[in-house]
């Protein structure tokens, strides 16, 4: 099934950034990792946040979890989760 990009406001968790995707039944979530957010700008000096470095490779991540969402790589809560492993 493929996920669809929507305007939905990604916000801070204790473990990442968390956003939705459209797919065929509803909402799905995704959690972009810390770890993925720094692995995305590792020699990069981060003044401006998780949230601003999400902004800047949205697009990126989220065809990442929807590429994970389509192989079934989804975990037992329902959520996509893209890791620093997963920007290969």
């Amino acid at each position: 099934m493929h996920l669809t990009p929507i305007a939905n406001p990604p916000h801070e968790t204790i473990r990442g950034v968390q956003f939705a995707m459209l797919g065929g039944a509803g909402l799905v979530a995704v959690l972009v990792t810390y770890a993925a957010l720094e692995e995305l700008e590792a020699l990069r000096p981060d003044t401006e946040g998780y949230l601003r470095r999400f902004d800047r490779h949205r697009d990126r991540l989220e065809r990442i979890a929807c590429s994970k969402h389509q192989r079934g790589h989804v975990e037992a809560t329902g959520f996509v989760i893209v890791h620093a492993g997963d920007l290969g």
